[in-house]
């Protein structure tokens, strides 16, 4: 199996050292706009290395590609590999706007492609379990966090709405989309968002705290809240739920603590969510397989992490 990349960035370098263990798949070609970055992927991990992922597609014949890039770059990518039959993995968000990933979605369907977003808590044995427990039951209460800290320095994408998306778009959205895994999907949104503590860094235009009130089409009800002022010894990435036959605190993909009428339980995960998310991708390709993960579901997901932005600018409660 072929495959190229866009993108060779930090998620690229992590998913290629992944797919080096996952047997008859050859890394053969990467783009990325820095050719430098390209030439350097390209000697740690094989392939030829590409300014322009439209060249890299007219010139290789590829069976899949892993898409990871910034969400200000997704343009006609996942279009024109649809178009030429190459299956796509792309990380999440997928898009910075809805008008951009319906029409990604589009496209995959229309050419019959596999799809996977890149939303690896969902392969979390921890998360999985807790996923099993709450299919079985009725579901009243999420609560998500993501409190952690600045993405690099003054210049970098994160820092700027326009290219990132903001917090709640680009990194929180892993916890909006564990709560559509665990509890389903989104009714309303209502949103406050602002920008206290880091209005003296330089080129930072996104928010630092944010709180979103969600409805869930069966009635639960879900409270996310997202800072990138935390200390460092005190980043929290985790949820909580509350059920009618248990409750489960879920530690990031590590560890979900899990209580019940009858007592009290651990579940760790084993596995490693980045490989089994590429290697069930491989799969999906190879035998025709049904994805976990496909692009409708990136596109849900970025519908309500957008609401949210929508509610808190609009000062009113939006329905989905």
């Amino acid at each position: 199996m072929k495959i190229g990349f866009i993108g060779a960035g930090g998620i690229a370098n992590l998913h290629a050292k992944k797919i080096l263990n996952i047997e008859d798949v050859e890394i053969v070609a990467v783009s990325d706009i820095v050719i430098e970055k390209a030439k350097s992927f390209a000697e740690k991990y094989g392939g030829k290395p590409y300014s322009d992922y439209r060249e890299m597609f007219d010139k290789e014949k590829l069976d899949a590609v892993w898409i990871c890039i910034p969400p200000f770059a997704h343009k006609d990518e996942v279009i024109l590999a649809a178009e030429k039959g190459i299956h796509v993995f792309i990380e999440k968000p997928i898009a910075l706007d809805l008008e951009t990933a319906v029409k990604m979605q589009r496209a995959v369907e229309k050419h019959g492609i596999v799809s996977w977003v890149g939303y690896h808590f969902r392969q979390a044995y921890s998360v999985r379990y807790v996923k099993k427990l709450a299919e079985e039951d009725v579901i009243g209460l999420f609560l998500g966090r993501w409190w952690g800290g600045v993405v690099g320095g003054p210049e970098h994408w994160w820092r700027d709405v326009t290219k990132s998306g903001g917090q709640i778009v680009e990194q929180a959205t892993h916890i909006y989309d564990l709560a559509r895994f665990l509890v389903g999907d989104v009714e309303r949104v209502y949103s406050e968002i602002d920008t206290l503590i880091h209005k003296d860094l330089p080129n930072f235009t996104i928010e630092d705290i944010a709180a979103t009130v969600l409805r869930f089409k069966n009635g639960a009800i879900g409270v996310i809240t997202n800072t990138s002022a935390a200390q460092k010894n005190g980043y929290h990435v985790d949820a909580e739920i509350i059920a009618k036959s248990f409750q489960a605190q879920l530690i990031g993909c590590k560890k979900s603590h899990i209580i019940t009428p009858t007592g009290i339980m651990d579940v760790e995960s084993l596995n490693d969510p980045y490989f089994d998310e590429d290697y069930k991708f491989i799969q999906a390709v190879r035998k025709g397989l049904k994805s976990e993960v496909p692009i409708s579901e990136g596109v849900k997901t970025l519908e309500v992490t957008l609401a949210a932005l929508k509610a808190n600018k609009e000062r009113r409660i939006i329905t989905l």
